[in-house]
């Protein structure tokens, strides 16, 4: 299948022109609350919008299916998805129930129709303006993960004035997550020559603009916003690997952000791969995968792999985001929830005993003495 090409645009004002090219007559807007405090929702209201805000932090199926149904009652012909990664992903979704039977959109691929679609981050981390999936909730606690060329926009608008208000934890917790993205799509099984290079600029981009990103500069935001498109860039080559895998469980019963969880994760994740003496996942051996390890450290500017695993856990102190927290009888319910024979993707084979050791050194400094 050819990957729809998207095309980027600067400007918000460039809007009117795309309807007008398409003859657009009512255009749906799925995005959170805080977006309609922009200048870009202001600019919007001209048009004859309807609007979809019910979006939750962790995005849920029922919210999708109501916002489908209200779609096609009001007879609209162009979906926008605005916000972080839960509006974008909710839109990429919907989008596609609009024209495919609902109850069959989660057991069969959904095809795709001629609706077009523009998303607009006001975050600087998911990269979901790049990916070709959506994640999503069933059921309060029921992660869903769905694939689909179909997913990616034809258009997307870079601004990075849309992330000036954007809340400090915010801002830690979304650069983190773009920059996990990058570390985790270079080590990934999946991993080419494409991928490596966008997860590389990713990495390299954080670096050079956290800094500035935390301090709300205009350059640091610019720069952390390509970051994260290249890292959504990435990750929709290769996938994720077991640091998203086990984020899910913390996400929605430790009350951390995604990006706080998937850093959490990380920072343990990396330091037990280079600590035990794991299998290789695929054709790679470990001096391949050491390599790797060395090659994103020296992104970082470290001169190895462990370099760069002290360098990532250094940046959450940095940043001062603590680890998570739980109950200890509460690491084997998360543990078990992990399907490891799904963490293929992953450089080195992962067991439920190794997952359960992962999960008990991140809560480590939390679960003593309860």
């Amino acid at each position: 299948m050819q990957i729809k090409e998207q095309k980027i645009l600067d400007s918000y004002t460039q809007i009117a022109d795309i309807f007008r090219e398409l003859g657009v007559q009512k255009p749906f807007l799925c995005c959170g609350k805080s977006f309609e405090k922009t200048q870009v929702f202001e600019y919007l209201k001209q048009f004859d919008i309807v609007i979809f805000d019910n979006i939750r932090p962790n995005p849920r199926f029922e919210d999708m299916v109501d916002a489908a149904r209200l779609f096609n009652d009001e007879k609209c012909d162009f979906i926008i998805g605005a916000g972080g990664g839960s509006p974008i992903d909710s839109a990429k979704m919907i989008r596609l129930m609009t024209t495919n039977d609902i109850s069959l959109c989660l057991k069969e691929p959904m095809q795709d129709n001629c609706i077009k679609s523009l998303y607009i981050p006001t975050t600087a981390g998911t990269g979901a303006e790049a990916t070709k999936t959506s994640v999503f909730y069933i059921n309060e606690n029921e992660k869903m993960s769905i694939s689909s060329l179909d997913f990616l926009p034809d258009y997307v608008v870079m601004m990075s004035e849309l992330l000036e208000t954007l809340p400090l934890y915010q801002r830690k917790v979304t650069s983190l997550d773009a920059l996990c993205h990058c570390i985790e799509s270079y080590w990934s099984v999946k991993a080419t020559d494409e991928s490596r290079e966008y997860a590389r600029r990713g990495i390299v981009g954080f670096f050079e603009n956290y800094q500035g990103y935390i301090g709300n500069t205009k350059q640091g935001n610019e720069g952390m916003l390509w970051a994260s498109y290249y890292g959504g860039k990435a990750i929709n080559i290769t996938g994720t690997t077991a640091a998203h895998a086990m984020c899910y469980n913390i996400t929605m019963n430790c009350n951390t952000s995604h990006g706080h969880s998937v850093a959490a994760g990380l920072c343990v994740i990396w330091e037990y791969m280079l600590k035990n003496e794991l299998t290789p996942n695929g054709s790679r051996t470990r001096e391949d995968v050491m390599k790797a390890f060395d090659e994103i450290a020296s992104f970082m500017g470290e001169s190895n792999a462990q370099g760069g695993a002290l360098r990532f856990k250094q940046l959450l102190d940095e940043l001062d985001l603590p680890m998570p927290k739980t109950e200890k009888e509460n690491i084997p319910v998360f543990a078990s929830r992990v399907d490891v024979t799904r963490l293929g993707n992953n450089p080195f084979e992962l067991t439920y005993d190794d997952v359960t050791n992962i999960y008990t050194e991140i809560f480590n400094s939390t679960t003593e003495g309860k």
